[in-house]
């Protein structure tokens, strides 16, 4: 079945190109007819019959030319009109043959009669590579055209006749030869057009159905997020509750496995929640005005609580340059800011953390996230803002985490028009650091 639609696709785009071959070529032959009669003096009604040729001419080629601009948007009756090229293209030709025979007769030794028979050749050249996607239609085009001429050139009996039969009978061997080798290439570069549509066609439909498929993956994500996280809220409020009621050590101790495990979930649920809003570019950044030095202290003072937890050096730097105001999301500059420094924290045992807030170029604010941690190898930095790419899988084991933030934090630096980077080498720490503009998002 899918040979037979090939098939008929190939025979239907052939006609197309024989459409656009044939559309005016028809009309070069009535001036050809008019250069013929200016040169030959018709006796008695030859002239007459001639004049009326050349007007079925026009005709002809009137009736071919709209049957191939209809041959160009075909789909349904595309056969018959096929047959209708075939048949004014025929009509065409045994039009020129016999006015061509009428001029012959009409001066046949001179030489203006014997450049006529030559030009057959080339006319006969031309019209088989015209007619080449149809190979029947060039075969009897060649037929009509040459073997008449040959045979009348072997009844004229003189040495002239016998040579113009012999290249008339060439040249029909090496135009039919030349005729089936260009529709050999044309049906080859006609399928392979045809085979590549369809491959193309089948990759967009693969594609689109890994997009969809994507988008849903995304909406369950999405949906799943926020439903585990819904419960999951309750149980780590309960278990907060519990935290501060009378209990057993050992029992204070199970709630507290119980809390922080729970506080880990929430945070993966959270991320997994943030990463499938973007990549369903459903998260939208604000872009209001906020208080520079009022957010950072709000979002550094349970990092550096934390820092004093684990008996390292916390330092803040903010450089006079930073404006008291800017546009922006707050919201998403905290949750950037507190993915780095919580991860600069995490992977720091001696030593301290570092931010240092400062302006570049007068128009973007550069925050700088530095420790004195395990660092990280130089063949990972690539992919260190990739999903699930943050480390090592030991690494991760090993310090926990969900190996989201820095891909969120990425993606949300990007959302607000900014740009971040790192630089680190292993037991040398690492530098984190991100530019936003002052004057809010730019996406």
């Amino acid at each position: 079945m899918v040979k037979a639609i090939a098939s008929e696709e190939l025979e239907r785009r052939l006609l197309v190109e024989l459409g656009s071959r044939v559309r005016l070529g028809g009309f070069v032959y009535p001036l050809l007819l008019v250069a013929v009669a200016l040169q030959v003096d018709f006796p008695g009604s030859y002239f007459w019959i001639f004049w009326l040729g050349t007007v079925l001419v026009v005709l002809a080629a009137i009736w071919r030319t709209m049957a191939a601009n209809r041959a160009a948007h075909a789909t349904t009756n595309w056969r018959s009109i096929r047959e209708e090229i075939r048949v004014s293209s025929l009509l065409l030709t045994l039009l020129m043959i016999g006015l061509t025979s009428i001029a012959l007769a009409a001066a046949p030794h001179s030489d203006f009669s014997r450049l006529i028979l030559f030009g057959l050749i080339s006319w006969t050249a031309l019209g088989c590579n015209v007619f080449a996607p149809d190979l029947s239609l060039a075969k009897v085009f060649n037929l009509v055209s040459m073997v008449p001429f040959a045979i009348w050139c072997l009844s004229v009996r003189d040495e002239f006749g016998w040579f113009s039969a012999l290249i008339f009978g060439i040249s029909w061997l090496f135009l039919w030869i030349a005729a089936k080798l260009a529709n050999t290439h044309l049906k080859k570069m006609v399928m392979t057009q045809i085979q590549l549509e369809s491959q193309a066609d089948d990759l967009r439909n693969a594609r689109d159905s890994a997009e969809e498929a994507s988008r849903a993956r995304t909406q369950f994500l999405a949906n799943m997020s926020h439903e585990i996280r819904t419960p999951l809220n309750g149980i780590i409020g309960v278990t907060d509750l519990m935290l501060g009621t009378e209990l057993s050590q050992e029992q204070r101790e199970l709630v507290g496995i119980m809390s922080q495990s729970g506080n880990h979930l929430l945070t993966l649920v959270n991320d997994l929640l943030d990463l499938s809003k973007i990549n369903a570019g459903k998260l939208m950044i604000e872009s209001v005005e906020f208080d520079v030095r009022h957010l950072l202290d709000e979002t550094c003072r349970p990092i550096q609580l934390q820092a004093e937890s684990k008996g390292l050096e916390w330092h803040m730097q903010i450089r006079k340059e930073v404006p008291q105001l800017c546009l922006g999301d707050p919201v998403r500059v905290r949750q950037v800011l507190s993915n780095l420094m919580s991860n600069a924290l995490k992977f720091t045992d001696r030593g301290g953390v570092t931010l240092d807030v400062g302006m570049v170029d007068g128009k973007h604010m550069r925050f700088i996230v530095e420790d004195t941690g395990i660092g990280i190898e130089s063949a990972k930095l690539d992919g260190i803002f990739e999903e699930f790419e943050q480390a090592d899988r030991s690494t991760t084991r090993r310090f926990g985490g969900t190996g989201l933030g820095l891909a969120i934090s990425k993606k949300l630096v990007e959302l607000m028009g900014g740009r971040i980077g790192v630089q680190s080498a292993v037991g040398q720490g690492s530098v984190f650091w991100f530019e936003l503009a002052t004057s809010g998002n730019r996406s």
